[in-house]
């Protein structure tokens, strides 16, 4: 049984014999990063093992500067709060990525799964996925949501009509080929949402970095993680905004709130 004496891991390794300091990634010295590769070209090297094509890098980039703030939602006003209670920037910082789940940022998450299963299932018996496979998957997911009350993760934004960074991500990846198999399946699952509603539905930043994510070579299970990681930049830009107007104890009034239970008789 594994104790907590003995750790294996290929990802990286500290050096430090007396002539040589250096940290040691996929093979790659972090001195020789620093300077001349950029931080996205270096997450990719810590997700994956291996550096990024310079298409791959700038639709990394893109996808993690369209995540990085969406004005003032609950990830945003949770550090704000926190602020204004005189907490840590850590505690706050927490705090916002302790919101993402399947409601908020983190629909990507089982998007990303399912399209992963749906299409290693084709691939069993077929090198190349067409356009009719993933129609098929794409009626197969929008049918089975419906017939179980669910919607299809990753679609639909209430504060926009449509939502303006899917359509830009999207392109940003065709421009840099790597718009591939799960790009295609999104567009096809947009088609068939759209025709059962009767009414487009547009693809959200959820539904648009789960594709891209993993057209990019990712795990499913990061998903979530490139919306959160580069919205935790925002956080800390509202936690250090509300800190410089100097409020406390932010709260809701009693007024706002209505109250529905019992009172007492006397």
């Amino acid at each position: 049984m594994p104790n907590m004496h003995e750790w294996t891991t290929g990802i990286s390794k500290i050096v430090s014999d007396g002539a040589d300091e250096d940290l040691i990634i996929y093979g790659h010295r972090l001195t020789k990063l620093i300077g001349q590769k950029s931080f996205v070209e270096s997450t990719y090297l810590m997700m994956t093992g291996r550096l990024p094509t310079p298409g791959q890098a700038a639709t990394l980039d893109a996808l993690m500067t369209a995540a990085i703030d969406h004005a003032l939602t609950a990830a945003a006003m949770i550090p704000r709060s926190f602020a204004s209670y005189g907490t840590s920037t850590t505690a706050a910082l927490a705090a916002g990525i302790l919101l993402f789940g399947n409601v908020a940022g983190g629909a990507g998450e089982p998007l990303a799964r399912e399209m992963v299963e749906r299409i290693a299932a084709v691939q069993v018996t077929k090198r190349e996925v067409s356009d009719d496979d993933l129609r098929g998957i794409a009626r197969s997911m929008v049918q089975e949501a419906g017939s179980k009350g669910e919607r299809v993760p990753g679609f639909g934004i209430p504060v926009h009509k449509t939502d303006p960074r899917a359509p830009v991500l999207l392109q940003v990846a065709r421009d840099n080929r790597v718009f591939g198999v799960y790009c295609r399946l999104l567009i096809f699952l947009e088609e068939e949402v759209a025709r059962v509603k009767g009414r487009k539905i547009p693809i959200n930043l959820d539904g648009v970095g789960a594709a891209v994510v993993l057209d990019l070579g990712f795990h499913w299970q990061t998903a979530a993680a490139f919306i959160m990681i580069p919205r935790t930049v925002s956080m800390l830009a509202h936690y250090l905004e509300e800190k410089s107007q100097g409020t406390r104890w932010r709260h809701v009034p009693a007024s706002e709130v209505v109250y529905t239970g019992p009172m007492p008789e006397d």
